[in-house]
């Protein structure tokens, strides 16, 4: 058995810039003059975790803030701004999750974001169910640690060894890597060219992704 797991929101759609005015408006709520612009947002998102994000950029600054409670207004910000918004997924997502299961893999969602912003966007989307699906009340470290991939795949019964990961950050692909999956990069909007360096890149997961899958699929076997 193969499985094939989407590793994060952005590998499946594109809110990056959902996000940025999120953050922008949490600042705001909190009284912080700070506002990522689209390269400065950029630049931050080499690391996952939103937390931490808001955490170093704090700690670079010398300034001392609740990085856990701005995140949480953020939470709330971009869940309202994402039920307003109208969602599609990126290219190509819909073809290769529906070859994975017609060709009887098994599937998941493995992010660590909040259970209520994972829950939004797979109804808003109208994608086929996954297997797995994970979120951060489940209490696992972020990425690039490889827990929560470890955790998907047991929870699927799957080896790392037959497994095959879709990400578009570089703490995801490391984190699947490390987990010992095989990993296809697909970088999005905010999306950086150094994902090139750690593993496989696709333009697009119709026809170059499921020919990548295919591939990586015979590799294993």
């Amino acid at each position: 058995m193969f499985a094939l797991l989407f590793g994060s929101i952005g590998s499946i759609v594109e809110t990056s810039e959902l996000q940025r005015r999120s953050f922008n408006m949490a600042f705001a709520e909190h009284g912080l003059a700070w506002d990522w612009d689209v390269g400065q947002y950029k630049s931050l998102l080499v690391k996952a975790g939103g937390v931490a994000r808001i955490h170093d950029y704090a700690s670079a600054a010398n300034e001392t803030v609740d990085a856990k409670a701005i995140h949480d207004t953020k939470t709330r910000l971009f869940l309202d701004l994402l039920q307003q918004a109208e969602l599609e997924p990126r290219a190509g997502v819909m073809d290769l999750l529906s070859f994975a299961k017609d060709s009887g893999m098994k599937t998941g969602f493995v992010t660590s974001t909040q259970k209520a912003t994972t829950v939004m966007i797979l109804d808003k989307l109208g994608l086929p169910e996954f297997d797995v699906v994970t979120h951060r009340g489940l209490g696992l470290p972020d990425k690039p640690d490889p827990a929560i991939y470890a955790y998907a795949l047991e929870m699927l019964s799957v080896s790392p060894n037959r497994a095959i990961a879709v990400e578009d950050n570089i703490d995801g692909a490391i984190a699947a890597r490390d987990a010992g999956l095989a990993v296809l990069g697909y970088a999005g909007q905010f999306g950086t060219s150094a994902l090139g360096d750690i593993t496989r890149t696709v333009n697009d997961l119709g026809r170059e992704g499921i020919d990548a899958l295919q591939t990586l699929v015979r590799d294993m076997a």
